[in-house]
């Protein structure tokens, strides 16, 4: 009996070690065509994207439609990262050319930016006139800009008076009258001649001399005219000094002092410095500045009047003693029309990643911004490139400049075989400025014929035609010129009064625009302050579209509003006219 158990037990036990064994040398391997038709099937899934134009998405790998560069595959979001930031390849932000700076405090020091014109000096410009009844017999300049020199004859003129002044006079000091004597002279002092002037006069015949060395301005008289008692025939400008006169708006006034140093800059990148010297007391009732008024030193005469020019106020003392305030480069700042965001460069050891935010921003110099809140020191941020992440951002519904929530995005032009899906055809709500207030009808009115305008400077653009393209320009400068701002009451007049400023500075020199590049230029400094005012204060009943191109501005992108849907880019007109997106649409 109990070798009958044993036998059982080892019967068992062999059994048991057949089955393992049977497991571990016979199970079959997983097929490496399985395997690879599996890799294969992920492979299928990732979504493949062009890093200059992420609006581009499709499910294999190729060139892209619109550029031609090799698609990458799409930027996914790591887990251990912040769900709102982007992550770029490091080729991505290579071909967007991505450069950050690392933010720190320093002394305030706050820079105002102008603009204005070169003018003659009228302290230094002399008229020529005649205090009494003569004609022109001869007149030696011809047209205005010819120099003259002190003491130089300009004009013989026939002066009956002055003969028969010359004759008492004569007559008094043969007859060694004082009285008489004393009172020719005084005559000849209210005539503003000199004895020698009189004692010259030959048949009634006087020379007229210019009393300083200069240039002739205001010529009025041509030979041969008959002159009133106290008429002015010319004017002489000595152009060793000239005045700059530059336009200072209302809300710049506390920035700028008589007394201050301006350092100043002429189209021709000639640079000069001067002193204000005067600002006037009243403002313009229709552009709402002020003349702020400096002395240049012109001995070279290198500068002309009417020359146009910038200049740069510089306040070197800080905001406050022994304080330093936290400033960023001002291109890292992008400004919505109610909010200023930043895109912050974070990191760990998955990659690198770009998170949208909001910033607070105060003063303002040249070339920094303060910041208030949003940001610390030490804080890295990008300076370059931030529109092509805000692009993407949009595109992976992150929150971005055009949408703030995040959420899907949506484009209204789409490249390649791409189709627009319901969910992002419905998202059409998200503008630069906010929401729509509700403006009077007087209001709109006076912003149907600038939007009207704007509309055809950017339509111009789209078809290349740069003569029509500076004509819509200038028209548009001159609709902004006559809007009625009393007709634009609380948060509408506030924003009026403040994107009025930046088009008429972005129009200023619309006349003298020659060059293509420098329109289109223009072009996208309007569009940043129109598109903020019409979704504020909608004109029209109908949709209008803003529309992003991110190849525009050196690849960081621009944006632009059109009436229709249909993409017709301004920045590039026929050369790539149907490259772009619409980003939102203003209902």
């Amino acid at each position: 009996m109990k070798t009958q158990y044993k036998y059982y037990l080892g019967f068992i036990v062999i059994f048991i070690i057949g089955i393992f064994l049977g497991i571990t040398l016979f199970s079959p391997e997983p097929k490496k065509e399985d395997a690879h038709n599996h890799s294969q099937e992920q492979a299928g899934e990732a979504v493949w994207t062009c890093s200059m134009h992420p609006q581009i998405r499709q499910d294999e790998p190729g060139d892209c439609p619109i550029c031609g560069m090799d698609l990458i595959p799409a930027s996914k979001m790591e887990e251990s990262i912040d769900p709102d930031a982007i992550k770029m390849s490091k080729t991505a932000r290579k071909l967007a050319q991505v450069a950050t700076t690392r933010l720190g405090t320093q002394n305030y020091e706050s820079n105002l930016n102008l603009s204005g014109q070169l003018q003659v000096n009228a302290d230094n410009t002399f008229s020529i006139s005649t205090n009494f009844k003569a004609r022109i017999e001869r007149l030696f300049v011809n047209e205005e800009g010819e120099q003259v020199s002190k003491g130089e004859v300009v004009a013989e003129v026939y002066a009956p008076e002055i003969q028969v002044l010359k004759e008492e006079l004569e007559l008094a000091r043969r007859q060694g009258n004082e009285l008489l004597l004393n009172s020719i002279l005084q005559k000849i002092q209210n005539y503003e001649l000199s004895v020698d002037d009189v004692e010259s006069l030959k048949n009634g015949r006087l020379n007229l001399r210019s009393p300083k060395t200069g240039i002739i301005t205001n010529l009025k008289v041509t030979q041969g005219d008959n002159l009133k008692a106290g008429q002015s025939l010319m004017s002489i400008a000595d152009l060793s000094s000239l005045w700059a006169i530059l336009d200072v708006y209302e809300n710049d006034l506390n920035k700028i002092n008589v007394g201050d140093k301006l350092k100043l800059e002429t189209p021709n990148y000639k640079k000069v410095s001067g002193e204000v010297t005067f600002i006037t007391p009243v403002l313009d009732d229709e552009t709402r500045s002020a003349k702020a008024r400096v002395v240049i030193n012109n001995r070279n005469l290198d500068l002309k009047p009417g020359v146009f020019i910038t200049a740069e106020v510089i306040k070197t003392a800080p905001k406050s003693e022994g304080s330093e305030t936290l400033m960023a480069p001002k291109s890292a700042v992008l400004w919505t029309g109610k909010r200023s965001v930043v895109y912050q460069q974070l990191e760990n050891e998955n990659g690198v990643y770009f998170k949208m935010k909001t910033v607070e921003i105060g003063e303002t110099s040249s070339d920094f911004v303060e910041i208030l809140s949003g940001l610390e020191p030490g804080d890295e941020v990008v300076t370059y490139g931030a529109f092509s992440i805000d692009s993407e951002a949009q595109l992976a519904g992150k929150p971005s400049m055009m949408n703030p929530e995040g959420g899907a995005s949506m484009t209204g032009h789409q490249h390649g075989d791409m189709k627009e899906s319901e969910e992002t055809s419905s998202v059409k709500q998200s503008t630069p400025s906010g929401e729509t207030i509700n403006s009077s009808e007087e209001a709109k009115e006076e912003l149907k014929p600038v939007l009207k305008d704007y509309l055809a400077f950017k339509n111009a653009l789209a078809t290349d035609d740069f003569k029509n393209a500076e004509s819509a320009g200038i028209q548009l400068k001159k609709s902004i010129a006559e809007v009625d701002m009393s007709v634009f009451t609380d948060e509408a007049h506030d924003s009026w009064m403040q994107h009025s400023r930046e088009l008429k500075k972005a129009l200023e020199h619309i006349q003298q625009q020659n060059d293509n590049e420098k329109i289109r230029n223009t072009f996208q400094d309007v569009s940043e302050a129109m598109i903020p005012i019409v979704k504020l204060i909608k004109p029209i009943a109908e949709e209008l579209y803003v529309q992003f191109c991110p190849m525009a501005n050196s690849n960081n992108g621009a944006y632009w509003l059109s009436a229709k849907e249909e993409i017709m880019n301004p920045y590039y007109g026929e050369s790539m006219l149907k490259c772009g997106e619409v980003t939102s649409v203003i209902k």
